[in-house]
């Protein structure tokens, strides 16, 4: 039986469903790929702590294989995922987003450090109307991974981010994420609201 899958950017098409081995299929080389970080970030090598590393990597990737089965929502009209996607763009997005990371990550230590703890806690919804989850998730994730603010719920085209201090605030309301995440997929950007 196919299922329909319907994309913003073009007209509904038909997607074959992923059977249930194909999960623990793709569970296999992502446990691998966990359990070789664990090795590269574990100073312990004794039995018990590998074998400790590799049952939590196999339990995380049978877990998580229901997510990374899933049919992609990302599809052309022929029915390709992800062909539609200018991969290299994110050469040029990565070292942006890891300067981004340096920089908010002295603004906290500066705070923190700071003797009257200049700390100004708020809530930012900020609206980006992306057209599939990988852009969603790739804005949620990079307001993460930049210290000082995290994203806190996605509903729809909303996101609700939580910032560590007023200047946080300022620069999701300016916009530069949402527009760099826009023009690595090559859609609208959005708003920003405070809560």
């Amino acid at each position: 039986m196919l299922e329909s899958t319907t994309d913003r950017l073009g007209p509904p098409v038909v997607v074959p469903p992923r059977a249930a081995g194909f999960s623990l299929l793709v569970a296999v080389p992502f446990a691998l790929l966990q359990f070789g970080l664990w090795l590269i970030l574990s100073a312990e090598r004794d039995w018990f702590h590998l074998g400790l590393g590799a049952l939590t990597a196999c339990t995380v990737a049978v877990l998580a294989a229901r997510l990374v089965a899933q049919s992609p929502p990302i599809i052309d009209a022929d029915g390709q995922a992800f062909r539609g996607i200018p991969w290299y763009r994110f050469v040029t997005y990565l070292p942006w987003l890891g300067a981004q990371v340096a920089v908010a990550s002295l603004r906290v230590a500066w705070v923190v450090l700071h003797p009257r703890l200049p700390i100004d806690p708020r809530l930012v919804r900020v609206r980006a109307p992306f057209p599939h989850t990988l852009a969603k998730l790739t804005l949620a994730n990079s307001i993460t991974l930049t210290p000082g603010t995290v994203t806190l719920d996605v509903d729809g085209d909303d996101f609700l981010v939580h910032s560590l201090t007023e200047s946080g605030e300022h620069e999701l309301e300016e916009g530069t994420m949402v527009n760099r995440v826009s023009s690595l997929f090559g859609v609208t950007g959005g708003a920003t609201e405070r809560r």
